[in-house]
């Protein structure tokens, strides 16, 4: 999918025909409006879309593969998996044998552009553009699961249903799918190479071709599958909460304060402060006591929460239009059809009760713990930790995380 493809494809829905007619003056307007309000958006979908075409080439490269290069997640845009440790020398090799004329400039950990505190920045040009990977150490579990199972399934591809592994046979069930019509071309990785989907407020959107980390072709028919291993999944991972300070500085806090002010600076955290129902100020007091070790440890309280706007942000971290196929015990998968906005607020599920716990002398994290019951899912529980990221106090992060 190009840059183009991409712009259309998240804006399309605000055009009548699903996109800008240039013989209608209000599609040209709307048109130039949205490209002028989200240029920089064009500019990092160009920018993403060169570092993905380069990375694949190097992963694929004959010797990349030999050295057993991976491309990690799709939302490890600047970052080349190394699991089998090769050295420096051996990755601008790799990287001279596709871009012959490249002049490699290695950044160490922590100099100049390299924000890594773990690898090293590898930065050269392409016939595209400037491109920056770090060498990282290798995918995480959960992408370590998405590469194998996908490989497992091409490297199988044509063989009877009944001689499968019991996790592809119940996908195959599932969908339909008899494997002897398979070839290895019929099953793509694409976990690499598409983007995380946007949360928004308002709910669910068409999202298959961008979660998919494996996509099938059957019967000239695409099928988006989504793969998820055992471990808990991200759901959001938001902009730092500006409203929370320390004073005198973030870097060096002697106390914690909850500065109004700031309140509206990030609208999107402000409201999701105010959808789990988080105080701020209790927030701020909280950090304080965990920095003097003064106060009394808070303990877990029953909190309302805005149980609609919490729905359709589940909802939307879900999207639709693909399968959900989770790994559970036993070598086997789950297997989830969400290929409706209907799915998908079926998914989220319906809120059986919510539990807050705020920052004090022992622990620097308020946490907010949501349980739902969804039809597709069963009973679920979600965290929402307000924490810093860094190992300091401030700044603090928001993340929503699915623990079951």
């Amino acid at each position: 999918m190009n840059v183009f493809d991409k712009f259309f494809k998240k804006f399309s829905y605000k055009f009548d025909k699903g996109y800008p007619d240039m013989n209608n003056e209000q599609d040209v307007l709307l048109l130039e409006s949205i490209v002028n309000e989200t240029s920089g958006f064009i500019l990092e979908l160009g920018k993403t879309q060169i570092h993905n075409n380069a990375k694949e080439k190097l992963v694929n490269s004959p010797l990349g593969k030999k050295a057993g290069l991976t491309p990690m997640s799709k939302t490890a845009t600047y970052r080349i998996g190394n699991p089998n440790k090769k050295s420096q020398e051996e990755f601008i090799e790799i990287i001279k044998s596709v871009y012959p004329n490249a002049e490699v400039e290695v950044l160490a950990k922590g100099v100049g552009d390299n924000k890594s505190g773990t690898f090293s920045l590898y930065k050269f040009k392409t016939d595209e553009g400037d491109v920056s990977f770090y060498l990282a150490g290798g995918g995480n579990e959960g992408e370590k699961y998405e590469q194998d199972f996908i490989k497992n399934a091409q490297t199988l591809a044509g063989q009877p249903n009944s001689e499968l592994p019991k996790n592809l046979q119940t996908l195959y069930k599932e969908l339909g799918i008899d494997n002897t019509k398979l070839t290895k071309d019929n099953i793509t990785f694409d976990g690499a190479t598409n983007t995380k989907r946007d949360l928004s407020f308002e709910g669910p959107k068409d999202v298959g071709e961008i979660v998919t980390d494996m996509t099938i072709i059957y019967n000239n028919e695409k099928y988006y599958i989504s793969l998820k291993n055992t471990k808990g999944s991200g759901v959001l991972s938001g902009k730092n909460v500006p409203f929370i300070v320390g004073k005198p500085n973030n870097n060096d806090p002697q106390t914690v304060v909850y500065d109004a002010s700031k309140r509206n600076d990030i609208p999107n955290i402000s409201t999701l402060y105010n959808m789990f129902g988080i105080d701020p100020e209790k927030v701020a007091q909280g950090l304080t006591n965990y920095i003097t070790g003064e106060g009394e440890e808070d303990s877990w309280s029953n909190v309302d929460i805005e149980e609609k706007e919490f729905q359709k942000l589940l909802a939307s971290s879900f999207g639709y239009g693909y399968y959900y196929v989770k790994e559970i015990k036993g070598g086997d998968v789950k297997v989830l059809p969400i290929l409706t906005a209907e799915d998908a607020m079926g998914a989220a599920g319906k809120i059986i009760s919510s539990q807050i716990k705020y920052a004090g002398p022992k622990t620097k994290i308020t946490a907010v713990k949501v349980k739902t019951d969804s039809p597709l899912f069963g009973p679920s529980e979600y965290l929402v930790a307000s924490r810093n990221t860094q190992k300091g106090i401030v700044p603090l992060a928001l993340r929503i995380t699915k623990l079951k």
